[in-house]
């Protein structure tokens, strides 16, 4: 689930070949575990997607309608993070066309542009969207969003549903996660990956404000909850998308652009500073809290 924690994601010279290779296998095996996780995730999920479109009510366009938002990962051909992008979706089933905008980061350089184009849902819940000026990616529509496939690149959308787009609306706990890597000219050059617990709060004045703590891993190094406290801020407009900044203690910031989907439940991030291609999630934990 960047990028996240300036250290994390989104060749150093040390002298002696044992620290050089171990230093590049902490790299191989933290950008490893995170691609196989992400392709696992989406294994899973377009298992249960398929299976669910083989046994329910066909799909059509119009099973894709609404705002979705959608992150999505690319990698080279090695396998390494090179893209990382947010993406806000707009269909219209009566059309059949999309619009939108997305956050990227393109091998660590930042760009935010408007998108559009033409998609089309098969009986079996199976797509093709086709971006304007682009080519043509895969989707499997599932009941909570799609998942879509382009060379080199994957992802999965969530339904935006109809949360309260505000400070005050998306306050509460989340679990946060995020991999991806720092490139050269950030504060650190490596593979990195977050997860944490992150508190939303709004202060007297209605700014959003963030507490909590993470553990990370970056370039094989580990630092527990109790090495990364952080604060912050954030802010969401009325179009449900924001921005965060984490500050891990010691540490320079971090931005974030985010959008807020599943009525809320849940927030998709990148990291928008700049040689970092990081990505995750915020996922609402507060019905833990009540146990």
């Amino acid at each position: 689930m960047p990028r996240p924690l300036a250290k994390l994601t989104k060749g150093p010279n040390i002298e002696g070949l044992d620290s050089d290779r171990n230093q590049e296998t902490g790299k191989e095996e933290c950008t490893m575990i995170s691609t196989t996780f992400r392709i696992a995730r989406m294994i899973v999920l377009a298992s249960f997607a398929l299976s669910s479109a083989a046994w329910s009510a066909t799909c059509s366009n119009a099973s894709l309608s609404g705002t979705y938002g959608f992150l999505h990962l690319g990698t080279d051909s090695n396998g390494t993070p090179a893209t990382a992008a947010v993406s806000q979706i707009k269909f219209d089933s009566t059309t059949g066309t999309f619009t939108g905008e997305t956050t990227a980061s393109h091998g660590g350089v930042i760009v935010t542009r408007p998108l559009a184009g033409t998609y089309a849902v098969a009986s079996n819940c199976t797509g093709t969207g086709i971006p304007t000026g682009g080519s043509r990616f895969s989707i499997v529509v599932t009941s909570t969003g799609f998942l879509a496939l382009h060379l080199f690149a994957e992802g999965f959308a969530v339904k935006q549903g109809s949360p309260t787009c505000t400070n005050t609306g998306v306050m509460g706990s989340f679990g946060f996660e995020t991999t991806g890597v720092f490139l050269a000219g950030a504060p650190a050059t490596a593979a990195v990956a977050f997860i944490g617990e992150l508190k939303l709060t709004v202060n007297p004045s209605g700014e959003g404000v963030i507490s909590g703590h993470v553990s990370a891993s970056e370039d094989g190094t580990f630092l527990t909850f109790a090495e990364e406290p952080i604060t912050g801020s954030y802010r969401v407009g009325t179009d449900c998308r924001g921005t965060a900044t984490i500050t891990p203690e010691g540490r320079s910031e971090m931005h974030f652009k985010l959008l807020v989907v599943d009525g809320g439940n849940e927030m998709l991030i990148i990291e928008t500073d700049a040689n970092t291609v990081v990505s995750g999630t915020l996922e609402n934990n507060n019905l833990l809290q009540s146990f």
